[in-house]
């Protein structure tokens, strides 16, 4: 009799296949079940007119060694910086984002501001929510600007003192730069040098396990350690979830709040639409999207016309989870809920807002704390 134990995976985005990669050849029978025909999600590369794309853009931005490490033994991962802009309505004008200092005279409202600047000199920022943070830091009127509706959109929320001012985000603690324009300045910078993205990571990971594609897990029967999919019922000694966990656990604190999005790509007869140094612009005012990539800045993609994506929120999809007291207290109940040898990682899995490198980090810690 066979005494081998098994570990079940629940979705094949980075922290799922991450975590099959990482298991393999310790010993494990490892099952995968996944939604969608292919594995890696909004970060798989898919293709319109010959253009690759993915959901948004996915730029891989780490500090973590073994992370780096760890997706680049699969993918070859180019090293490039990229910049971002808001579109200001109200002062029909493009910045830098994160807002850099050099930017600040060139606005109409320029005194108002560099007075709001000199009463917060010296001074902590307020951490009692999302809001508080942001207007204690840089004053209302660049609050107004860059912040206050595009987070109200980005979230899907009417007010922004409902946010903790506790999840990180690009520029919190530097509020403000001096010089240097790059997104990230403190950490790698890339993207795979292959035009298909990171599709041969998730292919590469999955090679060895039983991967199961088109099945929906439905509800986990957390008594009985029985997971319910479209495909079967699955148990296993070790199960490594990355889906949302209300629904797996059958609704019983009721739906956490999500942000979805609607992406639209779209193809212009142009060779380029931003400027030379813009991967993508933010729109902070009242525009129904938030944010428009040109996605051959990216991929290095070669033709005479380019490829953009626009991404609108709704509420039909989950894609970004409400970093809400409530929400966050809400998730916590379901956590109280985690049977034994039971572990919930990645943006869904953890309900966090989290990136690429922070699902291969939680997939680095599983690992660990599996095999101990």
């Amino acid at each position: 009799m066979s005494t081998q134990k098994s570990i079940l995976i629940l979705g094949a985005g980075f922290a799922g296949t991450t975590v099959a990669h990482l298991m393999k050849g310790k010993g494990f029978d490892i099952t995968v079940l996944e939604y969608d025909k292919v594995p890696g999600g909004g970060c798989r590369t898919r293709w319109i007119g010959g253009h690759p794309y993915t959901f948004g853009p996915r730029i891989f931005f780490s500090r973590d060694d073994e992370v780096n490490a760890c997706i680049s033994s699969l993918v070859k991962i180019r090293q490039f910086f990229t910049k971002s802009y808001t579109y200001v309505e109200k002062d029909s004008a493009l910045y830098n984002y994160p807002l850099q200092y050099s930017d600040l005279p060139k606005m109409p409202d320029y005194k108002q501001i560099e007075g709001e600047l000199s009463e917060r000199k010296g001074k902590t920022p307020s951490v009692n929510n999302f809001e508080d943070y942001w207007i204690s830091a840089i004053g209302p009127s660049l609050y107004s600007k860059f912040v206050d509706d595009y987070s109200k959109k980005m979230w899907g929320i009417e007010s922004n003192k409902n946010l903790s001012a506790e999840f990180e985000w690009v520029n919190r603690g530097t509020p403000i730069r001096d010089g240097d324009t790059r997104l990230y300045t403190d950490q790698f910078q890339g993207y795979p040098e292959n035009e298909d993205g990171y599709n041969q990571f998730f292919d590469k990971a999955l090679a060895g396990v039983k991967y199961i594609p088109e099945s929906k897990v439905e509800y986990f029967d957390w008594d009985r350690r029985v997971v319910h999919a479209s495909t079967g019922k699955f148990e296993a000694d070790i199960i490594v979830n990355t889906l949302p966990v209300d629904y797996l656990f059958r609704l019983t604190y009721g739906k956490l709040q999500y942000c979805g999005r609607k992406f639209i790509p779209f193809v212009l007869p142009v060779s380029q639409a931003l400027p030379d140094d813009a991967t993508w612009i933010h729109y902070s005012g009242n525009e129904t999207f938030t944010r428009i990539t040109e996605f051959k800045k990216i991929t290095t993609h070669k033709s005479p016309h380019t490829l953009l994506g626009m991404e609108i929120p709704d509420n039909q999809s989950r894609y970004y989870p409400v970093q809400s007291y409530s929400e966050k207290a809400r998730f916590q109940k379901y956590q109280e809920m985690f049977p034994k040898n039971f572990y919930s990682i990645g943006r869904h899995g953890s309900f966090k807002y989290k990136g690429i490198p922070d699902a291969i980090r939680d997939a680095l810690d599983v690992k660990k704390q599996i095999l101990s």
